[in-house]
């Protein structure tokens, strides 16, 4: 028989003062820049993830000097930083948003967060962070028998001036079942058409088709499919945004509209 395990989802948020960090500092002065992990694995014996960044160009240049220095760390919160060595790859490098993988071949002295957090979650939790302003938010689900308060407590010793710690929830997993979001939760007639759209060119610059040309192929009337793209349209819009801004977190709790016409 499988064997089960409750998980629990671990939220945090840290504040940084100007001047405190020079990583932060460029998300201060440029408070349209953002970074969001995607994916990161940490075991004792390494560490590895993938960082997706979008601002202004000039930032980025900034962000992509400082990220990439050997001399700091960008997970380090104590005055004492890793002198573990870090590789780097960009992904994608455009003018607009930067995604760069980064592994970390051993622990070393690191006291950055993630090896904080397997050293009191062990191995199997998994983490969602975002910078924005002065703001690090970070969401970990973790097995049910992670040492949460120890976790909390070692961040809040590691802490250095300018930086302050605030705990947000400990509880359910709901921010990980609310970010599963993909064209499967649309209603069919909508995600065909949508589907059927990208594939045929509709949403390139310039056009590879047109809305007619579309509705031919999918053998439906121009209007209804109008409809059918405004309503996915709206929907994934509204999951896109409420996951970027915390601000917004009604649309994408809704369910699809699944009027049919």
């Amino acid at each position: 028989m499988a064997k089960s395990c409750a998980m629990r989802e671990f939220a945090f948020t840290i504040e940084y003062d100007e001047g405190a960090d020079p990583l932060m500092d460029v998300f201060i002065e440029h408070p349209e820049a953002h970074a969001r992990t995607i994916n990161c694995h940490v075991s004792p014996n390494s560490m590895w993830r993938i960082d997706r960044i979008a601002g202004p160009e000039d930032a980025l240049e900034r962000i992509d000097d400082l990220y990439t220095a050997p001399e700091h760390c960008n997970e380090c919160i104590g005055s004492r930083h890793c002198h573990t060595d870090w590789e780097h790859e960009f992904l994608e490098r455009a003018p607009s948003r930067r995604t760069i993988y980064t592994f970390r071949p051993s622990p070393g002295d690191c006291y950055s967060i993630p090896q904080l957090a397997c050293m009191y979650l062990g191995e199997g939790y998994l983490c969602a962070a975002e910078r924005r302003q002065n703001r690090y938010e970070w969401r970990i689900l973790m097995r049910d028998d992670g040492d949460a308060m120890g976790l909390h407590e070692a961040l809040s010793e590691e802490l250095r001036d300018g930086l302050s710690l605030s705990f947000r929830q400990i509880g359910g997993p709901s921010y990980w079942a609310e970010e599963a979001i993909t064209l499967a939760e649309l209603p069919y007639e909508q995600r065909e058409a949508i589907e059927t759209a990208v594939r045929m060119g509709y949403y390139q610059t310039p056009r590879g088709t047109s809305m007619a040309e579309v509705a031919e192929e999918l053998e439906i009337p121009r209007s209804t499919l109008q409809y059918r793209l405004q309503q996915a349209e709206s929907w994934i819009i509204g999951c896109f945004v409420s996951r970027a801004v915390s601000d917004i977190g009604e649309q994408c709790s809704r369910e699809p509209v699944a009027k049919k016409v």
